[in-house]
């Protein structure tokens, strides 16, 4: 196993954080207070490491690894949702998450 994917994966879960503290900085509800927010630019930050680290890593990784690989995002961020905001996990977000794996297991190592 190559190094970028556990650095693909910490890049997705920065990804995750960023999407979190951009939601979390909405909760003043006027675009004054938005901009006030120190969460909205822990969030942009967050993003552009995201976006570096992202780009770094596509110059040295397949494209079709590094784009599936992505969505692990979307797992991080159901438990990210679930232990910060007390979200719940239903049996379709975990139908989701093992597909999501089984599809990124079958494109790592076919």
């Amino acid at each position: 196993m190559t190094i970028y994917y556990p650095l693909l994966l910490i890049t997705t879960l920065i990804v995750s954080f960023a999407s979190f503290f951009l939601k979390k900085s909405t909760s003043g509800g006027t675009i004054i207070s938005i901009i006030k927010n120190k969460y909205l630019y822990i969030g942009v930050v967050l993003y552009l490491i995201a976006t570096l680290f992202g780009i770094w890593l596509l110059k040295r990784m397949s494209y079709y690894i590094f784009v599936p690989m992505g969505s692990f995002t979307y797992i991080w961020t159901m438990f990210i949702a679930y232990i910060f905001l007390k979200e719940k996990i239903g049996k379709s977000k975990i139908i989701g998450v093992l597909l999501i794996l089984a599809g990124v297991f079958c494109l790592v190592y076919p």
